[in-house]
């Protein structure tokens, strides 16, 4: 099997992209063992990254599809449909494989039996804009007219602010052979796209995938936060997303939160630290690769230990250090309370059966955290005034050890679910 996986990456700097892309891979090599896997569309570059995957290292190439001004890059994405009419036009087998071969990236796509998408967990949407969308549908369209098998991975579809994102939206959905929504409403969204009223069998629920991320211990942990703590001590874990902290892309509350995020987080801290056993653990989940203040999870937690750190000296502590995914696991797995506003570092905790509550800026949050039964602690911060916000938090780290038990009951049966979500597709 030569399997194409489109939307996932780990050069990106955002971990939980990283976590989908590793998770991804874990979950097609638990269907095909010996599958040849190809990132396609990831980095600048083609490369290699290897993974030890599985109990055995896998070696993953990557694929660029650019849309740099530089159209003489062979992985251009220009090259790609070039390649592809050539190839609809050419008559015989013999002279299909001539031209082929002359284009090692085009020849890995044009060879390949499936490709499976994740757009990134939640960009199949022009809720980060428009262009990030037609980036990622252009993707699509590519592997669509190349005449591939196309399957939609567990991921979040909408909102769409327009009706030609819908129509793009749907004309994918429309040619892809499975659809898996990561949450049940996601489902029924995807339905009424299609006008699709019946069970068809086509448009699935499946968990999030990065649930079956592995965790490692970073070889600089004995000298990280956790090292300093005692056993008598609550440690509390609170991921900052630099993209809230920064108001989005556009500096102006870009997701219509209700209440500053900024004050709000700085709330949840003070909140917290009045029992006195409680130490709180600043964790980043986005690690920008450029110079990119807006989207830096590291930045944001280095201003809130700023404004704070001082008068709580002793009892927050950053979580220093540039970590991967699995290793951002193992320390978000250290912690007895987790609130995230990445909710790829919620799913980081919520798969390691630790209580989380997710601050959300998006529908996303829900689905996922329904998924383990934890809906209400994923707070969609456009609505509740920040009041509210700090009674559910607080209700939830109150009630954190019988939340704990729940976890522990579902999440194994969770992964399992997620580790079959290809069982039985033949291609």
């Amino acid at each position: 099997m030569k399997i194409c996986l489109l939307g996932a990456s780990f050069n990106t700097g955002n971990l939980g992209v990283s976590a989908l892309a590793e998770s991804s891979i874990k979950v097609i090599l638990h269907r095909w063992p010996d599958a040849e896997i190809i990132l396609l569309g990831s980095g600048y570059a083609p490369q290699q990254q290897r993974l030890l995957l599985l109990q055995k290292e896998v070696c993953v190439r990557t694929v660029p599809v650019r849309f740099s001004k530089n159209i003489f890059l062979p992985y251009h994405f220009l090259w790609f449909v070039l390649y592809g009419l050539i190839t609809k036009i050419l008559p015989t087998s013999r002279l299909k494989n001539g031209l082929v071969n002359r284009n090692p990236y085009f020849k890995a796509v044009y060879e390949t039996d499936i490709v499976m998408d994740i757009t990134g967990g939640d960009s199949f949407s022009d809720i980060y804009g428009f262009r990030r969308f037609f980036i990622g549908f252009l993707c699509k369209w590519l592997v669509i007219f190349l005449g591939k098998k196309l399957i939609l991975l567990p991921q979040t579809y909408g909102p769409f602010k327009n009706s030609l994102s819908k129509a793009m939206a749907r004309y994918v959905v429309n040619r892809a052979i499975l659809v898996y929504s990561r949450d049940r409403v996601g489902v029924e969204d995807v339905k009424n796209l299609l006008n699709i009223h019946t069970q068809n069998g086509k448009v699935r629920f499946a968990p999030d995938v990065a649930f079956v991320l592995d965790c490692r211990k970073p070889v600089d942990f004995d000298k990280s936060f956790l090292s300093r703590t005692g056993r008598d001590i609550t440690v509390v874990g609170i991921n900052i997303s630099g993209l809230l902290f920064n108001g989005g892309y556009n500096r102006n509350n870009m997701f219509g939160l209700r209440t500053d995020y900024r004050e709000l987080v700085c709330a949840i801290i003070e909140m917290l630290l009045r029992d006195d056993s409680v130490v709180v653990v600043l964790v980043a989940h986005v690690f920008p690769q450029s110079d990119c203040e807006v989207e830096s999870d590291m930045d944001a937690c280095s201003k809130v230990y700023q404004m704070i750190g001082e008068k709580y000296k002793g009892r927050i502590f950053p979580a220093e250090g540039k970590y991967d995914q699995n290793e951002i696991k193992y320390i978000i797995g250290r912690c007895d309370f987790f609130i995230g506003s990445r909710m790829h570092s919620c799913i980081a905790a919520l798969s390691q059966g630790i209580p989380a509550v997710g601050l959300a800026y998006s529908k996303k949050f829900r689905g996922v955290f329904q998924t383990v039964g934890m809906e209400r602690f994923a707070v969609d911060m456009r609505q509740p005034t920040q009041e509210e916000i700090l009674s559910i938090v607080n209700s939830a780290f109150e009630n954190r050890l019988s939340t704990a038990a729940h976890l522990r009951d579902v999440i194994a049966e969770l992964q399992n679910t997620v580790l079959d979500v290809l069982k039985g597709i033949c291609c």
